[in-house]
């Protein structure tokens, strides 16, 4: 991971930034079942919310940084964000790899926001 924020932080290139930076987040996913991954994971969400809208083309990326952060935040307590990143995948027209998509990931998320309530 280090070496992934690594290129993040060194590259002046956005389409780079973009891949280090993803790469951190996969590493956070991977581990989130550690406090601090899952955590620091969760904390990378504006950083890369706003890097993804000054890419190129983001209609062409796929939508595994967005799926990996709503799950981060999910698993945070963070409902509401969880459900905004879905909704900014949404927006692009990017696809999670699942039958539902990010549709039902908002679903899902809301039901465990519902369930945290009580």
């Amino acid at each position: 991971m280090t070496l992934a924020l690594s290129e993040y932080r060194g590259a002046s290139n956005n389409t780079i930034k973009h891949v280090g930076l993803l790469g951190a987040i996969a590493e956070c996913y991977k581990q989130r079942k550690q406090a601090q991954y899952k955590e620091y994971g969760a904390a990378l969400s504006p950083y890369y919310l706003s890097l993804f809208a000054v890419l190129e083309s983001p209609s062409s990326y796929k939508g595994i940084g967005f799926m990996h952060l709503a799950t981060l935040l999910n698993d945070c307590g963070e409902f509401d964000s969880a459900m905004d990143v879905c909704r900014k995948a949404i927006e692009y027209g990017l696809s999670d790899g699942t039958v539902t998509g990010f549709e039902g990931r908002v679903i899902r998320i809301e039901k465990a926001k519902a369930k945290s309530l009580k």
